[in-house]
Order: structure tokens, then sequence, then C-alpha cells
């Protein structure tokens, strides 16, 4: 499950309101990019911001702080308050606004939003409900109208939406905490369909726990970061439910998917279901996959030896996963099952066109050699990874 931590701005500040009352709003950080590096230090991955003028107003207002922090920072941003047309979005997108929250603009016009998901895509594209004893509220939660929250889910995934931000407006910036019963429901009448990312009243590490263990995607903390009542590094170790098991060949299409995502060069014999399926008998033992929210493959390592050497042909993370040191953990657990099989030297097999995944090898100890090449493939040895392996 991924922690947001949270940022709302008004007026160019950073600011918390209690139950969405903008008369209530609190200055709780003095600068916003700061804090967003605070975050990312902590071990963020993603920040979730809000322009509250925006969201009253029915358009952008605070666009600078945002495209500031992306360009500054390596956190994922995604914002929320004012987006009211294609054109918005477009424009956050342009800046390196990871993705865009749609609210108010999904009630009063849903055609805009499928049209927002079939242009930019799903994983774009953010649908925030927030309601009011369990009704959708619209215009910075100004307007409450008579639509139950799961029914708009229902239909915003009927317009290909895949991820729901869900705000119970009573709890939110109360620390009282997450309204458990509602999340549930959410959960259980969208379950498969959706990502649902909870909000509002986030206050300990109990809360996310409770989010966690409802099989959620993401929980949205602010105010109780600010006041210390949840510690963020503490609330992403407890929110990691990602599972590091062997790979099998049932995961083969999500597997080569995600490989054409990450921008990996494939060969055709090799890398075909076939060569996958015949590698993986040769080598049961020794490849893994990090299996994340709702099984969800976010990264694998394709590993197998000779007898003499280990030999590491493929690995990658899922775009959205990275910055969650899931790369480590798919190296080391290939590391020790070859340890067990007695193989005390690797060698990876790294394509030279691939900048990012050789700057990880890279910083991982491993050293491109140009000299030897396998079907236009960089041979890199590993030089120092683990003190048993050279």
């Amino acid at each position: 499950m991924i922690i947001f931590p949270a940022i709302d701005i008004i007026g160019g500040q950073c600011v918390r309101l209690v139950k969405g009352d903008y008369a209530t709003a609190s200055k709780v950080a003095e600068d916003p990019l700061e804090t967003a590096r605070k975050f990312e230090a902590a071990g963020a991955e993603w920040i979730h911001m809000v322009d509250l003028d925006g969201a009253k107003a029915g358009y952008p207002v605070n666009t600078e702080i945002y495209r500031n922090i992306a360009q500054n920072t390596h956190l994922k941003v995604e914002v929320g308050g004012g987006i009211r047309t294609l054109e918005t979005i477009q424009a956050y997108l342009d800046l390196g606004i990871a993705r865009v929250i749609l609210g108010s603009v999904a009630l009063k016009n849903p055609q805009l939003v499928a049209d927002a998901v079939a242009k930019f895509g799903a994983d774009k594209i953010v649908v925030g409900i927030d309601a009011k004893n369990e009704m959708v509220a619209t215009e910075g939660w100004l307007e409450t109208s008579e639509v139950n929250y799961i029914d708009l889910a229902k239909e915003m995934i009927k317009a290909g939406v895949k991820t729901f931000i869900f705000t119970d407006i009573s709890k939110d910036g109360t620390l009282s905490g997450v309204n458990a019963e509602q999340l549930r429901k959410l959960a259980e009448a969208t379950a498969g369909q959706c990502n649902i990312v909870a909000s509002g009243g986030v206050h300990t590490i109990e809360d996310i726990r409770i989010c966690r263990d409802l099989g959620l995607y993401g929980t949205i903390a602010g105010k109780s970061l600010y006041q210390g009542t949840l510690d963020l590094s503490e609330a992403i170790r407890e929110a990691d439910t990602l599972k590091i098991r062997r790979m099998k060949i049932e995961d083969y299409d999500a597997l080569y998917q995600m490989w054409i995502a990450c921008g990996n060069g494939l060969n055709n014999l090799d890398d075909s279901r076939e060569g996958i399926e015949k590698y993986l008998k040769r080598n049961p033992e020794t490849s893994f996959v990090a299996e994340a929210e709702n099984g969800v493959i976010a990264g694998a390592v394709l590993c197998g030896h000779d007898g003499r050497r280990g030999y590491i042909q493929h690995m990658c993370v899922d775009p959205q996963f990275r910055r969650r040191g899931i790369g480590r953990r798919l190296v080391d657990a290939a590391l020790a099952a070859l340890r067990t099989e007695g193989i005390h030297k690797v060698a990876l097999v790294a394509f030279k066109k691939n900048a990012l995944g050789n700057a990880f090898w890279e910083a991982e100890g491993f050293t491109l050699r140009e000299d030897l090449n396998y079907r236009n493939l960089a041979l890199t040895d590993m030089v120092r990874i683990d003190p048993d392996y050279c």
C-alpha cells in the first residue's frame, strides 16, 4: 500500500482544514517545496496535493507550486482542485505532474472523465469521491448532492476510471481515525475493478494498518504528519504489502507487458513464453517476482546459472513502483538462491541502450564491460554487491 503525504495549498501556503471548512484553514508548514523534500527524505514516492483556491474558483490557481515540486524532487505528484477541462489536464501533465484528480466534474460532467481516460490513460486520471453522510459533495465540499458515493464509483468504473480517492468529509482533518466501514463497503462493492485510496481521519499507525488490511491501494496522511501523531517512515514500512516469490510461467503475460512498458529490449527467442518456460524449468529456484497490491506484478528478476556462474538475464521494476526498494530486494532474493545452489560468481546480461537500468546496476556495484557482447547485449560483471560474491 502506498502512503501519500498531503500538502493542501491556499494563497501559496501549506494549510490543513477541518471537515473541508475553509474558515478552519491553519498553516502547517513554511515552504511547500521544502516540505515535499522532507517527505521524500522520509521515503515517500508520491505526494498528494490539492489546490484549495482552485477547488473553490473552478480553475487552477497555485500551478507554479506544483510545477516546482514536480521538477525539483523525484516525487510523483498528483494534483486536484479546480480541474474542469481536458486542456487543464494536458497543461498539468506537461508540467511533469504524474496524474490529476477530478472531483466535482465526475458528478457534473462524467463525459469529460471518460474523455480524459481515453485521451490520457487511466494511470493519469484519478477520481476523488468526497462524501458527507455517504452522499457526494462537490465544489470544494461546499455543495452536497443526492448521489451515493458507491453509485458514483460504479459509474466512473464504467467510464474507465481505475483509481479513486475516497474522503469521508466528517473525518477530514479531525485525527479521529479513518472511516473503516465506508471504506470496506466501497472496497467490497468494487472488488477487483479499481484501486482505492483512503483519505480523511488518519491519526496513528493503527489507521495505516486498518487500510492495509482492507487491501487498499493507498492512504493519504496530512494533519497527522504535521502534528506528529504519525511518523511517515514508520507508516511507509507498515504499509508495505509487497511479496517476493518465485516466478511462475503463469506470470508471463504480466511480465511481458511490464518489460515492454519499462523499455527493455527483448529478443524473439529467449523472451517468448516458450523460451521463458524452458528457462524456468532449467532454473526453477532462482527467478523471482515482486507481487504488489491486488496481485499486480511490480518487478521481476530472471536469474539462472550454468553450474559455475550465475546469470541475471532481466531485472525490471514497474515505473509506478520505483523508489520502493523493489530492485534491491529482487537482487537479494536472486543472490541468496544462487548461493544456496553453490554459485559464487555472477554476471549480468544488460542492454546497452537501457540507460536507466544500467544506472541502477552501476549504483549497485556492477561495472559495464563494452568488450564482451551477446546478441547486441553488454555483459556486465558483478564486482561488488555482496561480500560473498566477486
